[in-house]
């Protein structure tokens, strides 16, 4: 009786470790959202000194990593997919000049709009106005910044402390 167990249990073992494999191959498994900072970290050799800016919500998430003396960055941008998958997914990241001088603006169609900053520019206020309401975004002037705004979210107005607006100079469409 425990001999024909024997072969039923490795069958169930087999079949596991095969639909694991399957699920591994078809690239359905990203990084849980508590994870995300290691492992931008670890794939883009990012010191653990760097400070960091992150917004994330259900579409997408923005890293920007910088120096103490705030000279130098790098910046992560993970997006969620749709279907049967679990978690984010790496989708562009590197330096940036525009990130250092100004602001950029990365938008991906579908899942959002990535605003990050050094903030030379000492941006305090975003405000972003879709015809129906208007939604106010404070950001400490003197530190640097990750936004993230859902991809239909009308104009976007950036301030200084001055009330001055600040130019989002450069947008690229993601990768």
């Amino acid at each position: 009786m425990k001999a024909e167990k024997i072969p039923l249990l490795l069958g169930i073992v087999l079949i596991i470790l095969l639909a694991f494999l399957i699920v591994w191959q078809a690239d359905v498994l990203g990084v849980s959202a508590n994870r995300l900072e290691q492992d931008a970290r670890e794939n883009q050799n990012i010191k653990s000194s760097w400070e960091m800016a992150q917004a994330v919500n259900d579409n997408m998430c923005a890293m920007l990593f910088y120096d103490e003396e705030k000279d130098d960055c790098a910046y992560s941008i993970y997006l969620s997919r749709e279907g049967f998958s679990y978690g984010y997914f790496f989708r562009q990241g590197g330096s940036d000049p525009y990130m250092e001088d100004s602001v950029k603006g990365i938008v991906f169609e579908d899942k959002g709009i990535a605003l990050l900053s050094m903030n030379e520019d000492g941006v305090c206020k975003i405000v972003v106005d879709n015809d129906v309401e208007e939604n106010v975004i404070n950001v400490n002037p003197e530190e640097p910044f990750a936004v993230v705004l859902p991809a239909d979210c009308g104009a976007i107005t950036m301030y200084d402390s001055q009330e001055n607006i600040v130019t989002l100079y450069d947008t690229d469409t993601g990768i």
